[in-house]
């Protein structure tokens, strides 16, 4: 059994959900029901045999309907049941596919394009406009913001390989300008230009960055999940530390 600790909208507190294993909930004496057929409140167990309680669900047509667990939410049609839903191997709870948020926003065709266009611009304001075309302020904020994540720096390293490789600068030819550096610096004493031409090709290649390792004890995120038509807004504050899942015998 493991817990995922939701801080809920208005909530003072988070709220503690247990996700158990069948067997688990069975030697409990849990009543449960399959997921799809479990209602806000009542627990459910999951594809792969994991049982926890429905925070919330609700329908929208007949055909659509919305259902979220602690480890995650899904749509479904109740006429069809090939929607599958699993509790294991997922890395958020924020996302249908269980994937990081930002898996999913990096994957987009916008933050791609943004990234190809900020690689040859090197400036935000016009790889978002060039992208969004006509954003409002908000928009403008929001996707700056998204921009200086360190994924997306990663994202545009990658395009700045396509673009350098194009024009032959490789790795290996960045180490030759390196080593030209060092002669020359021997026989002038003065090869600032030249070094920082080098210096800067290094950045561009991420050549410095690849021995750092980085570290991130917290998480906080906001997620606005929102349903179509507005059938439903949460919003949710996840706080999420190395005790955020719990592991217990």
């Amino acid at each position: 059994m493991y817990t995922i600790d939701i801080h809920h909208k208005g909530d003072k507190e988070p709220t503690t959900y247990m996700i158990l294993k069948k067997e688990e909930a069975d030697d409990k004496n849990l009543s449960y029901k399959y997921w799809r057929e479990a209602d806000e409140g009542e627990y459910g167990i999951s594809d792969d045999n994991y049982v926890a309680k429905v925070i919330s669900k609700s329908a929208y047509k007949a055909s659509s309907i919305y259902i979220r667990y602690p480890y995650g939410y899904t749509f479904y049609n109740p006429n069809y049941d090939s929607v599958k839903l699993k509790a294991s191997g997922r890395k958020s709870n924020t996302t249908i596919s269980g994937k990081t948020n930002w898996e999913v926003l990096s994957n987009g065709r916008k933050m791609k394009n943004l990234a190809m266009v900020y690689a040859q611009t090197m400036d935000y304001e016009k790889a978002i406009e060039h992208v969004l075309g006509n954003p409002t302020n908000n928009q403008k904020i929001m996707w700056k913001r998204r921009m200086k994540k360190e994924k997306f720096q990663d994202m545009v390293r990658d395009e700045l390989q396509k673009l350098l490789q194009e024009h032959g600068m490789t790795e290996a030819y960045t180490l030759e300008l390196l080593e030209e550096t060092i002669k020359k610096a021997k026989e002038k004493g003065d090869v600032t230009n030249l070094m920082r031409a080098v210096d800067n090709l290094q950045d561009m290649h991420g050549m410095k960055e690849k021995h750092q390792v980085k570290v991130t004890e917290q998480i906080e995120a906001t997620s606005n999940t929102k349903l179509i038509d507005d059938l439903t807004e949460t919003e949710e504050k996840l706080i999420a530390t190395k005790t955020t899942i719990k592991e217990e015998d």
